[in-house]
C-alpha cells in the first residue's frame, strides 16, 4: 500500500497504489491542476493532514472527495465519483483509495512543501507526464527519475525499476519483522536482491 505525492507542472500528482477501479485494482495517478494560485491544493493538503472531509471539483458530472471512513476507524478514503443512475440514490464510485489516516497526514505535510515551490507561471499544457511503474519487489510506484537498479546477488543480473527501499533491503527487513505474507514473485525478487 503506497501513496506518492510530487509536483506535476504547476500542480500535483498523487499516485495511490493499489486503488479500486470498479472490479479491478490498479495504480491511480491523479493529477490536480493549480488553477487558483494553490488555494484548492492547500485546502486538500489541510484535509489530509487533519483527517477532515473535503470535496473538490464539484461539477455536476464528476467530483473528487476525501473523508475519514466511518466504517473503518483510522482510515481515510479518496474517491472519484459521479451521480448514479438514480438521482436520489448513491453516487457511483469510479476510483477509491483507502489508506491509514497517518499516510494521508504525511502526504498533506509533503504537499505543503511541494505547493510552496510550484512554478505557477507554467501552463498546464506544458507539463509532460512521467510514467510510473510498479517496483517488482513491493509494487510501490517508481518514476523514471527515482528508479534504482539492484543486482540479484549470486547471479550478477541487474534488475531495473526498483524503488530505493527494496534496493537497500529495507522492504525485506520490514516484511520479515512484521511477518507479512506477500506474493511469491515479490518475495523471490526481494530475497534474490538480499542474497537470502
Amino acid at each position: 500500500m503506497h501513496l506518492d505525492v510530487r509536483a506535476a507542472g504547476n500542480g500535483l500528482l498523487i499516485t495511490a497504489s493499489p486503488a479500486e477501479a470498479g472490479d479491478r485494482t490498479e495504480a491511480w495517478q491523479l493529477r490536480l491542476r493549480n488553477d487558483d494560485g494553490g488555494k484548492g491544493l492547500r485546502e486538500l493538503a489541510a484535509a489530509f493532514r487533519d483527517g477532515t472531509q473535503h470535496a473538490l471539483g464539484g461539477g455536476a458530472d464528476r467530483w473528487l472527495a476525501f473523508f475519514p471512513d466511518p466504517q473503518q476507524p483510522g482510515v481515510g478514503s479518496l474517491v472519484s465519483a459521479r451521480p448514479g443512475p438514480d438521482p436520489e440514490g448513491p453516487a457511483e464510485i469510479l476510483r477509491r483509495a483507502d489508506r491509514p489516516l497517518t499516510l494521508w497526514e504525511e502526504a498533506g505535510i509533503a504537499m505543503d512543501g511541494i505547493i510552496a515551490g510550484l512554478d505557477t507561471s507554467l501552463l498546464p499544457e506544458q507539463w509532460e507526464p512521467e510514467d510510473a511503474l510498479g517496483c517488482p519487489g513491493c509494487l510501490r510506484p517508481v518514476y523514471d527519475s527515482t528508479a534504482a537498479i539492484g543486482t540479484l546477488l549470486g547471479a550478477g543480473m541487474p534488475v531495473p525499476g526498483l524503488c530505493r527501499f527494496c534496493v537497500s533491503g529495507q522492504t525485506l527487513r520490514t516484511v520479515r519483522q512484521a511477518g507479512l505474507a506477500i506474493p511469491a514473485q515479490q518475495r523471490a525478487v526481494l530475497e534474490a536482491l538480499a542474497g537470502a
